[in-house]
Parts: structure tokens; sequence; C-alpha cells
């Protein structure tokens, strides 16, 4: 279903009102210098002039049922409108509990990385033993110069 705006409808509904009842003839002429013209008195230079024929106005019916068309198609924007909302808010608060769940996840997880560090403190040196020797750090040889 495609949502028409209401300026669109409203402008629509007065265009056809607008017109004429007794639907005036409409002169169209052009000028030498290759204006066009348009009137409902004929113009001085009949050979230049056409009329133009003019589809009458809706009748009362065809009116009254735009405008209740333009009522439903209203009501059901406002209705799908109120629907997005909602929506939105649902997947707003959604999100938020996720980012919630996300960060206890993180913070559980930190706390468990640091109750798996027994050294009560102190850093884990790979091959020591704590209270034991400190094995030799392999260190390159300088030449002498």
């Amino acid at each position: 279903m495609t949502y028409i705006p209401m300026k669109i409808i409203s402008t629509t509904i007065l265009l056809l009102m607008s017109a004429t009842i007794d639907a005036d003839t409409i002169y169209k002429s052009i000028d030498k210098d290759g204006r066009v013209t348009y009137s409902t008195t004929p113009p001085q230079n009949s050979e230049q002039s056409t009329s133009v024929n003019i589809a009458p106005p809706p009748s009362e019916e065809r009116v009254k049922a735009a405008q209740e068309r333009q009522s439903r198609n209203k009501e059901a924007a406002d209705i799908l409108d109120e629907n997005r909302n909602k929506r939105d808010e649902i997947t707003a608060e959604q999100n938020r509990l996720k980012r919630e769940n996300q960060k206890q996840l993180q913070q559980q997880q930190q706390a468990e990385k640091n109750n798996d560090n027994n050294d009560y403190g102190y850093p884990y040196i790979p091959g020591r033993r704590p209270g034991g020797v400190r094995p030799p750090v392999n260190r390159p040889v300088q030449p002498m110069r």
C-alpha cells in the first residue's frame, strides 16, 4: 500500500472542486511572439485561437468517495506509524538488554581470568617455580672490539 501525503490529496480535491460547474469555454491563443495565453473570452484575432475542452468536475459522489478514501488512508497511516514506533521502542529495549548482557559477560570473563591467576599477585614467569631458582637468561654474546 502506497502512502500518499495529506497535502497531495487535499490539493487534488481542491483542484477538482475549483473547476467551474457551468464549464465555461476556455480559449487558447498564441501571439506573434509565440506566447500562449488562456482565457474565457475569445481573443480579437480568432484565426490563431482554439477552444480547449475541459472535462466536467467530478460528481458529489466521487468527491465524497475520495474524501472517505483519504480518511481511511490517514487512519491506516496513523496505525502504521504507531506500530512502527512501538516496534522501534521494543528494538531499542532489546538492544539495551543485549548490551547489558554483553557487559556482564565481559565482567564475568574478566573475573574468571583474575581468579585463574593463582600466583597471588606475582607475575607468572615460565619455567620458574615460586621459591625456586630463577632460570638463566640467554643473552646474545657481543663480540669484542
